[in-house]
């Protein structure tokens, strides 16, 4: 079994990290002195906690550059951040009829600075990267872990959740007024 105590996985910043073509999971923990509004981040620093499995293994999971739509952490942390760090949210339609939301390319830059400056991550290879890492999220429950529901929510998981809606919803008044004004001229 893969260990369990994240207290003893070296933790280094994004760009001082290779990673593996490997499976296995990761962690993100905030950076001492920087902060995340509304948000308490866990036992560590840890504020999240994630899988690299397929071809690519952990290199093909690192969020650190521009892709929020696809990526649990960086919507959390864009929804959470936004305030704060003026980012923009584009409201996406997907083909299933799902919506979610992305960063315009100035916001999505901005995101991945303060990512580079505020978090460090950490990593273990894994032969069952699935099981590890709901093992972990059951039992360090990060507060940016909020989508995959291993476990019942806590508060903190609760409230970014709620972020997430509130910002799609922006998003999506911003493309209704755009789109309204288009339909204008």
């Amino acid at each position: 079994m893969t260990d369990l105590n994240l207290s003893v996985w070296p933790r280094a910043a994004n760009k001082q990290t290779i990673y593996p073509n490997s499976a296995g999971v990761y962690a993100l923990f905030l950076r001492e002195g920087a902060a995340i509004p509304s948000v308490r981040p866990g036992e560590f620093g840890l504020v999240y906690v994630g899988l690299g499995q397929g071809a690519r293994g952990l290199a093909a999971r690192c969020h650190f550059k521009g892709k929020t739509a696809g990526h649990s952490p960086r919507r959390s942390l864009s929804a959470l951040l936004a305030d704060q760090l003026g980012l923009r949210p584009i409201f996406i339609l997907k083909p299933s009829g799902a919506t979610t939301f992305k960063l315009d390319k100035t916001s999505e830059q901005i995101l991945d600075q303060w990512m580079e400056n505020s978090l460090s991550v950490a990593f273990q290879l894994s032969d069952n990267p699935s099981e590890h890492e709901r093992e972990l999220i059951r039992r360090w429950e990060p507060p940016l872990n909020c989508d995959k529901k291993i476990c019942p929510l806590n508060s903190q998981q609760l409230l970014v959740l709620d972020r997430r809606d509130k910002f799609k919803a922006m998003a999506a008044k911003l493309a209704g007024t755009v789109s309204d004004l288009a339909e204008l001229g």
